[in-house]
Order: structure tokens, then C-alpha cells, then sequence
């Protein structure tokens, strides 16, 4: 299943089917180039989603990871057999071109 959600779609939808591990890679980035010598990899436990602001917040310990002013998200359970990508869409509501994609697989 491949669908496009509101932030609020995708706060029930992981209330309803929570996450066991959820991963953010710079690999997995559409920003990301070969040539950048800094690579991060991320697993964090918890996920939290906020209506207002907008935003999704991944935690694990005192540590935190944070993506705000998600306009939409795309939840995808085909391209993988290890779990959900969850692509979230964020930037600026008043300018709609300035876009910025970030890509997190979700295991539950």
C-alpha cells in the first residue's frame, strides 16, 4: 500500500500500528551525495507526532531527531520487505515549491 496522508492521518495511523524500531539513514536521503564524508545512522524506539506545530519527532534516550513543518507524509509498505518507508514532506505552508523530502523505515 502506497498513500499519502495528512499529519493527522499519520498520528492515528501509528497509534493504531505502533513502530518497534524506526530508522533514519543520510544514505537513504535525497540530498545525499557519495562524495559526503559524514554518514549518520539512526534507530530510535519512540515516534511522536504533533498536529501543532507540525511535527514528527524521533527519540530515543535524551536524544532526539526532529523534522517540523511536515505538510504531508507518504506511507509505503511495497518497496521493502523491512518495513514501512515513511517519507515525510516539510517546508514552508506559504511557499509550496520549497519542499524537503526526508525518507525513515519503520519496523513494526
Amino acid at each position: 500500500m502506497k498513500k499519502k496522508l495528512t499529519i493527522r492521518e499519520l498520528k492515528d495511523y501509528y497509534n493504531c500500528n505502533q513502530p518497534r524500531e524506526i530508522s533514519f539513514w543520510t544514505e537513504n536521503q535525497p540530498w545525499y551525495r557519495v562524495s559526503n564524508p559524514c554518514k549518520f545512522r539512526y534507530t530510535f524506539p519512540i515516534m511522536t507526532i504533533c498536529e501543532n506545530p507540525s511535527l514528527v519527532c524521533l527519540k530515543s534516550g535524551g536524544n532526539t531527531l526532529s523534522f517540523d513543518r511536515v505538510k504531508f507524509a507518504e506511507i509505503d509498505t511495497e518497496t521493502t520487505i523491512l518495513g514501512t518507508v515513511l517519507t515525510l514532506f516539510c517546508g514552508n505552508t506559504s511557499d509550496l515549491s520549497a519542499e524537503d523530502t526526508s525518507y525513515i523505515l519503520v519496523v513494526a
